[in-house]
């Protein structure tokens, strides 16, 4: 099975970074899901929920308002000034 290659950062850190089976954004015309093998896209995320779905079945979710998201050949770039945890739980 394919694999995403995934790069989620804020203007000062690395939010996440590693392997996803699948990724959810909150693109300006909607939500849009990335699985492998997309064609590339370039698209500019609106306020919501960007769900990244890990090899293992885990889901990392941050709430983020704006930015852009970038799929080329397997390689997701998610690019956002901030990203708010949305679970406390999950320190």
């Amino acid at each position: 099975m394919s694999s995403l290659a995934v790069t989620f950062v804020t203007s000062d850190r690395t939010v996440w970074s590693g392997s996803a089976s699948q990724v959810v954004v909150p693109a300006s015309d909607g939500s849009m899901g990335i699985l492998p093998r997309m064609q590339p896209t370039l698209a500019i995320l609106d306020r919501g929920v960007v769900r990244i779905h890990d090899e293992s079945g885990q889901v990392t979710e941050r709430e983020v308002a704006g930015g852009f998201v970038s799929v080329d050949a397997d390689v997701v770039t998610i690019a956002v000034d901030r990203a708010a945890r949305r679970d406390p739980a999950e320190r």
